[in-house]
């Protein structure tokens, strides 16, 4: 009987501990927070700051040198960036070169909750052209989306139709459904 009882209160404990973990994760979602790849065209060095420039979107990205540490950060190499956006500044938290493990797990992005609007980070899997959407794979859950690319902003635009399968995007936007992501900005 003292063995159910402790059973009952671990399993209450266990249940708590995960609502807790999941309002931790919620509470760590950013709208403003980007997570991008692409591959370098120009740095400079201001300060104890990187000024960094990726081959799309129209962005610039700002590191400090002790985020990048005693890597080399070149012309040509491919990167990921996260980091707060601030008009067209980004202020980067986190820089990974290509063969490093944050390249493709990046431990800052988080998805965008449904409700919310924001920057997911997703890889291209299909696109159609005709009806104006694109499925991409989010990069947190692994989860398929649709995104409905026809409402985006005209006066960034963007070659939409320039993406290919296998491509990754960063999509600033909101969510029309549980399915579907409605994008406002595209940078790839």
């Amino acid at each position: 009987m003292k063995s159910k009882y402790l059973a009952v209160q671990l399993a209450a404990i266990l249940a708590l501990g995960l609502m807790c973990g999941s309002a931790f994760a919620q509470n760590n979602y950013r709208a403003d927070r980007i997570s991008t790849q692409g591959t370098i065209t120009r740095v400079t060095r201001q300060g104890d700051m990187f000024q960094v420039t990726l081959d799309h979107g129209a962005y610039t990205y700002y590191v400090p040198v002790a985020t990048v540490g005693p890597r080399n950060l070149a012309v040509g190499e491919r990167v990921r960036i996260d980091g707060l956006v601030a008009g067209d500044v980004v202020n980067s938290d986190m820089i990974a070169l290509a063969n490093e493990p944050y390249f493709s797990a990046d431990p800052y992005y988080h998805g965008v909750p449904f409700g919310q609007n924001g920057w997911m980070s997703a890889t291209v899997t299909s696109i159609n052209r005709h009806l104006g959407y694109m499925w991409v794979r989010d990069d947190s859950t692994g989860v398929t989306y649709k995104v409905d690319v026809r409402h985006m902003n005209t006066r960034r635009p963007v070659n939409v139709w320039g993406i290919r399968k296998g491509d990754h995007i960063s999509v600033d936007g909101n969510w029309e459904n549980r399915n579907t992501f409605d994008a406002v900005r595209i940078e790839y």
